[in-house]
């Protein structure tokens, strides 16, 4: 009986669906560590700014209570898919594409992880010039 409850346990704890497990609050660590990989080996402060201001890709600095997303619904999912996948240039606002990753060679963890920032940088306000 042990064994069926414990091999139970490990099912549901590994198979739950990934739509599961990221809607979960990041946590501060997850946070920082994806602000580390947005600003550097992730290259995403190459186009959108270090701030997410947005330099040659779009700002990531909207005020999510008055501005929506551009190209997702704005859920972590959403935002993880589409680091993953890019954009191509033809389905932009911009007409400038976002290679996969950003073009970064980072793991499917550290994509949570920039996702998990990229929430934390759209509800910030936009500094005004």
């Amino acid at each position: 009986m042990l064994r069926l409850v414990f091999a139970t346990t490990l099912l549901v704890t590994f198979a739950a669906p990934a739509t599961a497990r990221s809607q979960t609050p990041a946590d501060s660590a997850a946070i920082a560590a994806g602000q580390r990989l947005f600003e550097g080996r992730g290259l995403c402060a190459t186009c959108h700014g270090k701030q997410g201001e947005g330099l040659l890709g779009p700002t990531l600095r909207l005020n999510a209570s008055k501005d929506g997303w551009l190209h997702t619904n704005g859920s972590r999912d959403a935002i993880v898919t589409l680091i993953k996948n890019g954009l191509d240039a033809s389905v932009t606002k911009s007409g400038i594409s976002m290679p996969p990753r950003g073009g970064g060679r980072i793991t499917d963890a550290q994509v949570e992880q920039v996702a998990a920032y990229v929430l934390v940088l759209h509800t910030k306000k936009p500094a005004t010039q």
